[in-house]
């Protein structure tokens, strides 16, 4: 009896985690919007480090490298990613940072971005073997163009649901543990004057992790990643992104 309401309850997750991919396929794929498409191929490296204090209070700083491998123009990305997490409760935690970012296109052209971002990240399922969570920001980005030696600005919101699983682990505090990542992120920018190709993005994501212990952490996640230029324009580009994660957590 046990072992079946065990069972009904994995069969439940799963269900949900498929009708939630399979919504967001049909929402943001439609086929006639894939048509005449560009694609290409990226590889990311993040390194982050993880300091907590008092339980309430996270302190990150990720540093990424990014690079295109397939594709018309290569480019390289360096960014640096200082973040502050506020723990309210179970079931909020408030975000701010200053991303920084510096981006080769050519060997004529370079950008500088910073960023001001704040949001939350609610917590669905914080009791749950499985986390279901929401993760909403607003930036205020500044862009620098070494060519035409000039700034621009403008505003960008985004949206992340995203599934996490333990595979071989009662919880996510348990060490030797392998994990699911899943999540899919909406980017809608909302006004201002940077010159950007794509101003709105969507991302799918999959991937596993593994918890050696509290200190170490390793994550492999694939990104599809789709772009258009507006909410109502075709999807225009596709990137297949495979990102490779560190993590360190001081204590």
């Amino acid at each position: 009896m046990i072992l079946g309401k065990i069972n009904n309850i994995e069969n439940t997750t799963w269900n949900k985690l498929i009708f939630t991919i399979s919504f967001f396929l049909i929402l943001f794929f439609p086929e006639r919007n894939l048509a005449q498409t560009t694609s290409d191929g990226q590889i990311w490296l993040d390194t982050e480090l993880n300091y907590t204090y008092k339980l309430r209070h996270l302190f990150q700083d990720e540093i990424s490298y990014q690079t295109l491998v397939s594709g018309e123009t290569r480019w390289q990305s360096i960014n640096m990613t200082p973040v502050y997490e506020y723990n309210v409760n179970s079931y909020l935690d408030l975000v701010s940072g200053i991303p920084l970012s510096y981006t080769i296109q050519d060997k004529a052209m370079s950008t500088f971005e910073v960023r001001t971002m704040v949001g939350a990240r609610i917590y669905f399922t914080p009791y749950k073997r499985y986390q279901t969570r929401l993760l909403s920001r607003w930036e205020y980005r500044w862009s620098y163009d070494h060519e035409s030696d000039s700034w621009e600005t403008g505003n960008r919101f985004r949206f992340r649901g995203e599934f996490l699983y333990p595979i071989n682990r009662p919880s996510f505090y348990s060490d030797n543990m392998w994990y699911t990542i899943t999540d899919a992120e909406v980017f809608f920018s909302s006004g201002g004057d940077i010159s950007e190709r794509f101003a709105n993005r969507t991302r799918l994501r999959a991937g596993i992790g593994y918890r050696l212990n509290y200190k170490l952490r390793f994550e492999a996640i694939y990104t599809c990643q789709i772009s258009r230029n507006t909410i109502n324009d075709n999807f225009d580009a596709i990137s297949n992104i495979l990102r490779l994660r560190f993590k360190y957590y001081f204590k």
